[in-house]
């Protein structure tokens, strides 16, 4: 039950005391939010639930909550939601982000500062690696995938599996909010062994995306990276990792990095020519 303001004489409804008696136990009835929530006065006393296959934060605004006020967040969804400081403070001596199954107490000492107490859980600990997101690559030229970037980390692992008949270069670009980072601004290299014992190289500068692996061929191609700089406005985006091509069998090392600061927040993993055939794609964040 979400906080009240009872009068003197006033009789409760038989509903009313058992929405108490949950939230006095550490319940309440809730409708699990799908999507990323910000929070609302209604929620003070009560539980927020969450299930996402996809990663999704929980806003906190001021204003909105008294001194003494709680709220119970509960993550049940595979996606990694993360309790976010909106104009409101978060303080907490653990991680604001909740794995599957993680839950925690969010604490009002002001109202616009707040404790996040994280109950006990050892999916997203520190220094754990833990899964933010996952998904299938369809027959589409491009597949993106938002809100998986934040603050929480500084370090992502993007691993990405993926075919395709058509032969096209398997490309990133960056997302901010609902925007795709599309200007001149990628710059990678890359050093490319192939089973022949032939060593070759490629390289852009001011290019409208990364290019990860040349020239995929109809069989496997996975690529390893590691992304830092995302997540926060005070970073230009770098990634370094390694991926491999059926193509010739080879090898490829490859970083870069995007010559524009902001708030990364997801990506998009397409092909330069025609539709993927098939792969998957799973990114994890390593605690700071």
């Amino acid at each position: 039950m979400a906080k009240q303001t009872f009068t003197t004489g006033q009789v409760l409804t038989a509903a009313q005391m058992t929405s108490l008696q949950q939230t006095a136990m550490g319940g309440g009835s809730t409708t699990a939010k799908t999507a990323s929530y910000t929070l609302v006065a209604a929620d003070a006393g009560a539980t927020v639930i969450m299930n996402s296959a996809s990663a999704t934060t929980i806003t906190v605004n001021t204003s909105l909550f008294s001194a003494g006020d709680t709220v119970f967040i509960q993550n049940l969804g595979a996606g990694v939601s993360t309790i976010t400081p909106g104009t409101a403070t978060v303080n907490t001596a653990s991680s604001l982000a909740l794995a599957q199954y993680e839950s925690g107490n969010l604490y009002f000492t002001a109202a616009g500062a707040s404790i996040f107490s994280k109950a006990d859980g050892a999916a997203a600990s520190s220094g754990a690696l833990t899964k933010i997101t996952s998904g299938s690559i369809g027959v589409v030229s491009s597949v993106t995938v938002d809100s998986i970037f934040t603050s929480t980390y500084r370090n992502y692992i993007v691993v990405i599996n993926a075919k395709s008949a058509a032969g096209g270069d398997l490309q990133i670009q960056l997302r901010y909010g609902s925007s795709t980072e599309s200007g001149s601004v990628y710059d990678v290299a890359a050093l490319v062994n192939k089973s022949n014992n032939v060593t070759t190289n490629y390289a852009s500068d001011n290019a409208t995306q990364w290019k990860v692996i040349p020239e995929m061929a109809d069989n496997n191609n996975s690529a390893t990276l590691n992304m830092t700089g995302v997540g926060t406005g005070s970073d230009q985006a770098i990634f370094h990792g390694t991926a491999f091509s059926d193509n010739t069998q080879r090898v490829v090392a490859v970083a870069g990095t995007a010559q524009q600061a902001r708030t990364y927040t997801g990506l998009i993993i397409k092909t330069s020519s025609g539709n993927f055939d098939s792969g998957a794609y799973a990114i994890y964040g390593l605690e700071n």
